[in-house]
């Protein structure tokens, strides 16, 4: 497994996390239920940073919705600080997945789950 060092810490990540920029999504519960909204900070190819827009109770696993694309995936939190947290992404075949009109009211301009 590659290291990449940032800030003098080395990180065990398999890619090289990517910046976003204004970069936005939604967190929703594994049974569909909208959480609150988030911003991406960076991306890596099994997980991210995000900071969530406003004060709320995050369960360990949710679907991380992406607005730019559309869609959503699994997420674990791995670490939280404050509004901000790590996760990385997962598969799991018991979590049935969203609906294709779940999905679809995600990416409206306004939203109600």
């Amino acid at each position: 497994m590659p290291f990449y060092q940032t800030n003098s810490r080395a990180e065990k990540r398999v890619e090289e996390r990517k910046r976003t920029r204004l970069r936005s999504g939604k967190l929703v519960t594994l049974d569909g239920h909208f959480l609150t909204e988030c911003h991406f900070h960076n991306l890596a190819g099994g997980g991210a940073k995000i900071r969530l827009v406003s004060q709320s109770t995050v369960p360990t696993r949710f679907w991380l919705f992406d607005d730019q694309y559309n869609g959503a995936l699994i997420a674990e939190v791995v670490w939280r600080q404050d509004m901000e947290l790590g996760v990385r992404f997962i598969d799991d075949p018991d979590v049935t997945p969203l609906t294709d009109t779940i999905l679809r009211t995600l990416a409206g301009k306004y939203y109600s789950l």
